[in-house]
């Protein structure tokens, strides 16, 4: 019998060769460039077998919109919540690697996946079981999972072959057409509305030409936990407090010590300078309590993916991204288990101490602590961290691996001391709390003398008992007399930044991401140009960038906090948790997250001159590439800044007159370049839709009344005399939706013609706008084929309401009438989406 082996990566592939073989394997010709074959006998349930082992290079197939819709030029955005979806190799390698599968499972009778033991991993396993049965329906499909590459994991796997499992890769498929669907579509949305209508050239990421405003359900969460806390710093306010504090004189060998006073601060200066001066009229200190106590300082529990980051990022001063792509390179390289997993518990048959006596027979700095563990009584079994995914156990060493000084090595290293400090027992100490007595006021100095160090002397990333932390010595009733009492002043601070460990913390507890995507959302935060990280200070912690700020801003304002609030975040990925599970259908999931969004988008949509008017303000301090203006164009005034005449998202020269049946803004746009002026939609280019005036018009003003019929501000035209047709006046009073005077004008004496390079609403974007005809009362309607009306002929839109975003004052957040206010940028408030209940959804990472 012949059994085709398949594994993640040619190095995964090589290493459980080179075990199952004991080294003596033949390399065959392979169709793929990188994914080689390799051939041995090995002897199988007790059965001769040829093995053939190879691999793939992460998925085999790809998830994307079939055409038109994978064309940004073929669809609305809006059609990405239905379009049709198919998963196909994507053409290169990829094809090479499909064809080396088909060829080699043509000539075999059983299947083997050794894919990575995760959700991911199991998705890809079944797109290699389609690949290979397409070529070969009479397969038998084995899978065999394990946790590392070593003899012993290998060996074990191999003996217990087992089915795939096909509900993770079911949750898999829902969270990639979830992100397929909902990042396309936003991306689409916030790029084709924006590109076009800025200078972004000094904003360009190094190797782009153009801007992409990308979008994921799991990169703007990230992105507004980074976002908020930014708000909080600014908003928040600093008040002075003041405290007493009592310092005692070191006497002999008796070290000195501090007191801090028992009402901690005082906000009220009178009061707290009051009971200082009563503390100084009696200065005498009486010792009331003197409390000693035990102490213990907890090993810290098992190593997970999670907590590898966070601890990583802050004791190696490492980023997320390349604390997983080293942890990845040591896997492959045996010297580690697998590096992705949320269990925090040893399995009680585990043999620890094995592991343990590897690290003792080296010479690594950690390895005396290691054979301490080995021969004495400081072993103690980890303690449970309280999670598994029942797939792989902790990270921890499997191998020596040379220690060169790079940053790779400083990660081993700490995966080492981990892992022994975690095997060691508690650290011990002794607590002393001494509390006086001055003038009726108390005042306490606590400290600490380390008795046992135990897992300390192995984890030099935890310091505990320190020397100041020694207090002299005290009895009950003793007195003395203070060297100085002192009235401190001090303020209260704003929460500091996000550092990588702090805001990794956040995503795990708000469940945005996974054990390992956290990484990659936080490093497209930085690619993407949406925040930037402090490498060179201390802190190294994260900032919005003015672009990230005002996308989040923008759609606080609109009122739509889930789509920058972790709250569906979670809901999605608990979802996805139950697809795993079997508890829900990858379609009701899939169903319910579409809504969700959808309805969201429904909102940004009509919302979009809010994210206009977010960029223009934060981003470019209010100059925008006006109409046919090129990069120089004006900043605004005080009075356009606040809506008068137009309104917030609007060009200059720009006034609002009535509401789109899109739900955006009918608006009457003066060219600063000295073009014509014309009518079209606030969201363009998402809906396309201008009216060009009569090409005889001379003069063009809002008029305070509104017309009848549909709601929107009537125009006061004024036309050339001498140009006139028979019967009409030279100033016409119009509704320019609904008198037909107006649009038989157009047709007799034709519309204004614009160049294509002044023209305001000209797209040079990747993709269209949506193809929309307004309909509904409130936006003109293109009556037959006028020539004054320009519409796109696509799918009809959905009638709706506009959205009133109130005008923004300067130094205050942007207001809407919308439930109740939170916390907003740059000061003032942002209302919250008021009614209706949310649909559950599940996990996403675009």
């Amino acid at each position: 019998m012949k059994v085709l082996n398949v594994a993640e990566k040619n190095s995964v592939a090589r290493a459980v060769t080179e075990i199952l073989s004991r080294g003596r394997s033949q390399q065959l010709q392979s169709c793929a460039t990188w994914c080689k074959v390799y051939s041995f006998p090995f002897q199988l349930a007790n059965e001769p077998v040829d093995m053939v082992f190879t691999s793939v290079a992460g998925h085999l197939l790809q998830l994307d919109f079939t055409p038109p819709h994978s064309s940004w030029q073929g669809c609305s955005p809006q059609d990405l919540f239905s379009a049709p979806v198919q998963k196909q190799v994507p053409k290169g390698e990829q094809e090479k690697i499909l064809r080396n599968l088909q060829t080699q499972a043509r000539s075999c009778q059983q299947l083997v996946l050794w894919l990575d033991c995760d959700r991911e991993g199991e998705n890809i396993a079944f797109e290699v079981i389609q690949v290979c049965l397409k070529a070969n329906p009479r397969l038998q499909v084995k899978r065999a999972r394990f946790s590392a590459l070593v003899a012993s994991d290998i060996m074990r796997a191999v003996n217990s072959l087992g089915p795939p499992n096909e509900r993770d890769a079911m949750a898999v498929d829902a969270r990639q057409e979830i992100d397929l669907r909902i990042g396309a579509a936003f991306t689409r949305l916030q790029t084709l509305l924006l590109q076009n209508k800025f200078d972004w050239s000094g904003l360009l990421p190094a190797g782009r030409e153009r801007m992409l405003l990308s979008y994921g359900p799991c990169q703007f969460p990230t992105l507004g936990l980074i976002v908020q806390r930014l708000w909080e710093i600014r908003t928040h306010i600093p008040e002075d407090f003041w405290s007493i504090e009592v310092k005692a004189a070191p006497t002999g060998d008796q070290p000195g010590c501090t007191f801090a006073w028992l009402r901690g601060r005082l906000f009220d200066q009178p009061a707290a300078a009051m009971l200082h001066e009563l503390c100084c009229d009696h200065p005498t200190a009486t010792v009331a309590e003197v409390k000693g106590q035990q102490k213990q300082r907890w090993a810290p529990t098992p190593l997970s993916t999670l907590e590898m980051q966070k601890r990583a990022s802050q004791y190696l001063r490492m980023p997320g991204e390349r604390i997983m792509r080293y942890a990845e390179e040591l896997y492959q390289a045996g010297a580690i288990s697998y590096p992705r997993t949320e269990t925090d518990m040893f399995d009680k048959q585990y043999d620890l101490r094995a592991l343990i006596g590897v690290q003792a027979g080296t010479r690594a700095p950690w390895a005396p602590f290691a054979q301490k563990l080995v021969e004495g009584p400081l072993f103690r079994w980890p303690r449970s961290g309280g999670h598994n995914d029942q797939a792989h156990p902790p990270i921890h060493p499997t191998a020596p691996f040379q220690a060169d000084g790079s940053d790779k090595a400083r990660l081993y290293e700490f995966i080492c001391r981990h892992f022994l400090a975690c095997c060691s027992l508690d650290a011990e100490g002794q607590s002393t709390t001494v509390t006086i007595d001055i003038a009726g006021e108390g005042f306490c100095a606590s400290g600490l003398v380390v008795t046992a160090r135990n897992f300390l002397d192995v984890y030099p990333y935890q310091k505990w008992g320190t020397p100041h932390e020694t207090l002299p010595h005290y009895v009950e009733g003793q007195t003395f007399e203070p060297a100085s009492i002192d009235l401190k002043p001090g303020c209260t601070q704003a929460p500091p930044r996000l550092t990588e460990a702090d805001l990794i913390a956040k995503m795990e507890q708000h469940g945005i991401g996974t054990d390992a995507t956290v990484a990659d959302h936080i490093q497209k935060q930085l690619e993407r140009g949406y925040a930037v990280k402090d490498e060179a200070g201390q802190s190294q912690t994260f900032s919005p960038t003015p672009l990230g700020e005002a996308l989040i801003s923008a759609y606080s304002a609109m009122g739509l906090t889930n789509l920058w609030q972790p709250q569906l975040r979670g809901a999605i990925e608990g979802n996805i948790l139950a697809v795993a599970q079997g508890a829900r259908t990858k379609e009701s999931v899939l169903a319910e997250a579409i809504l969700a969004f959808q309805t969201d988008f429904g909102s940004a949509m009509a919302q979009a001159h809010v994210l206009e008017a977010e960029v223009r303000e934060v981003v470019f301090g209010s100059v925008a590439r006006g109409a046919g203006a090129g990069a120089g164009a004006r900043r605004l005034d005080a009075g356009e800044r606040q809506g008068e005449p137009g309104g917030p998202g609007l060009a200059p020269g720009s006034q609002a007159f009535g509401g789109c049946s899109c739900g955006g803004q009918l608006v009457l746009s003066r060219d600063p370049g000295g073009g014509p002026p014309h009518i079209a939609c606030s969201a363009w280019p998402l809906h396309r839709f201008r009216v060009d005036l009569p090409r005889i018009t001379t003069s063009v003003g809002v008029s305070e009344e509104a017309c009848a019929a549909c709601g929107a501000s009537l125009l006061d035209l004024g036309f050339t005399r001498a140009l006139l047709p028979p019967g009409f006046q030279p100033r016409m009073h119009t509704c320019v939706a609904c008198d037909p005077e107006f649009q038989r004008l157009i047709q007799l004496v034709g519309a204004v013609r614009r160049a294509p390079s002044s023209a305001p609403m000209h797209r040079q974007g990747p993709g269209p706008a949506p193809r929309q005809a307004p309909r509904g009362g409130g936006a003109p309607a293109a009556r037959g084929r006028g020539r004054g009306v320009r519409s796109s002929p696509g799918r009809r839109g959905r009638g709706g309401s506009s959205h009133d975003v109130g005008p923004r004052v300067r130094g205050r957040g942007p207001t809407h009438a919308r439930g109740a206010a939170s916390a907003h940028p740059r000061g003032g408030f942002a209302g919250r989406r008021g009614g209706g209940a949310r649909a559950q959804a599940d996990h996403a990472g675009f």
